[in-house]
C-alpha cells in the first residue's frame, strides 16, 4: 500500500497521459526517487500508464557503477519496467557554472536523449517542497525575478514533479522499510544549495517559526501565475511592434521588459548571457532618451534607437 497523499499527487500530475503512454523515474537510489519509483509503478497500473526507471552513473564516485547497479536491482523489485543505467562523462570545468551545474546538464541531456528515441512521454523527477523552498531562496539572494523566483513547474516539458507539495521528512517517511542510498554530494558544504539546507534554512524556522519551506514553496507558485500572466501579455506584442518606440513606451514596465527580452533573443543575442542589466540597458533606450549610441549585447549583437525604432546589427 502507498502512501495517500503520494499516490493523490501522482494521480493529479499524470491525469493528462492516455493509457498506454510510457514513462520514466529519475532514479538515483536517494530516498526521494525510491518512494518516487514505488508509488509510480502503483499508479501507473491504476492509469494503465507503463513506468520505468532511468539511472544517470555521474560517474564522480568510485563506487558509482555499484549503486547504479543497486538502483537498478531495487526498481526492478519494486516492478518498474524497462530500468535503464546510463553513463554520463560531467565537466570539470569549474568556470562553466561549477559541477552540480554541470552534472545537471549531463542528466537533462541523457533524459533528453532517451525520452526522444524511445517515445518516453515524461521523466519524473523527485524534488519535494523543500528542494523548491531551497530554489527560491537561492533566487532571493542572487537578486532574481519572478521568473526565477517562481521556481520549479510541476509540468515542465518532458519533465514532471509531482511531490513538489509533499515535504521531504513526509516522503522519506513512506520508504524506511527499503533500502535506500544518500549522494554524499547531498550534504557537501561546497555546494550552495546544500549550505542553504543545513545551515540556512533551518535557522529561519529556529528564529522565525515552523512553515519557512511551505512559506517559500506558496511565494513561488503565486510568483509562477503572475510571471505566467505577465510572459502572456507581453507574447501578444509582434516583432514588428516589439521594436516600436511609441508601442513600447505605452506598455507597463513589467511587460515591456519581457517584450525586449524577447526581441532581443529573436535578434540573435544569447539568452543565457543576457542579463538584467543588459535589459535594463536596452530599456533605457525607450525610458532615457538623450541621445546615446548603440549597446552591445551578448552574442555579438549592437542595438540603438533611431528614428522611432529599435535596431540591432551583428558585429560578426
Amino acid at each position: 500500500m502507498i502512501d495517500p497523499r503520494l499516490r493523490t499527487a501522482l494521480l493529479a500530475n499524470l491525469k493528462d497521459l492516455p493509457q498506454g503512454d510510457s514513462i520514466v523515474v529519475g532514479l538515483s537510489g536517494g530516498a526521494d526517487s525510491v518512494a518516487l519509483v514505488r508509488a509510480a509503478v502503483h499508479v501507473g497500473r491504476e492509469l494503465s500508464i507503463n513506468v520505468g526507471a532511468l539511472i544517470i552513473d555521474h560517474q564522480l564516485q568510485a563506487y558509482s557503477a555499484e549503486t547504479s547497479q543497486a538502483a537498478l536491482t531495487q526498481a526492478q523489485a519494486l516492478g518498474a519496467n524497462p530500468v535503464v543505467v546510463i553513463p554520463v562523462v560531467v565537466s570539470r570545468d569549474t568556470t562553466a557554472g561549477g559541477l552540480e551545474n554541470a552534472a545537471r546538464d549531463a542528466r537533462r541531456a541523457a533524459f533528453a536523449t532517451y525520452c526522444a528515441e524511445t517515445g518516453t512521454k515524461a521523466v519524473l523527477l523527485g524534488h519535494t517542497r523543500d528542494d523548491q523552498a531551497e530554489t527560491v531562496l537561492l533566487g532571493l539572494a542572487r537578486g532574481s525575478g519572478a521568473r526565477s523566483l517562481s521556481g520549479m513547474r510541476p509540468i515542465d516539458g518532458i519533465y514532471r514533479r509531482p511531490m513538489l507539495a509533499l515535504s521531504r521528512e513526509h516522503i522519506r517517511s513512506t520508504v524506511t522499510d527499503l533500502e535506500t542510498f544518500e549522494d554524499p554530494h547531498n550534504s557537501n558544504p561546497d555546494f550552495l544549495r546544500v549550505r542553504t539546507r543545513i545551515n540556512v534554512l533551518p535557522v529561519m524556522e529556529a528564529e522565525l517559526g515552523p512553515g519557512i519551506s511551505a512559506a517559500l514553496a506558496r511565494t513561488s507558485d503565486m510568483l509562477r501565475d503572475d510571471a505566467d500572466a505577465l510572459d502572456t501579455l507581453a507574447a501578444q506584442i509582434s516583432h514588428e511592434e516589439a521594436a516600436d518606440v511609441d508601442t513600447l513606451t505605452q506598455l507597463l514596465p513589467a511587460v515591456r521588459t519581457r517584450v525586449l527580452r524577447r526581441l532581443c533573443i529573436a535578434e540573435g543575442c544569447n539568452q543565457n548571457d543576457l542579463t538584467r542589466e543588459h535589459i535594463t540597458a536596452v530599456d533605457s533606450l525607450i525610458t532615457n532618451w538623450h541621445g546615446q549610441g548603440p549597446l552591445n549585447l551578448p552574442g555579438a549583437v549592437n542595438v540603438q534607437r533611431a528614428h522611432g525604432r529599435l535596431t540591432f546589427t551583428t558585429t560578426k
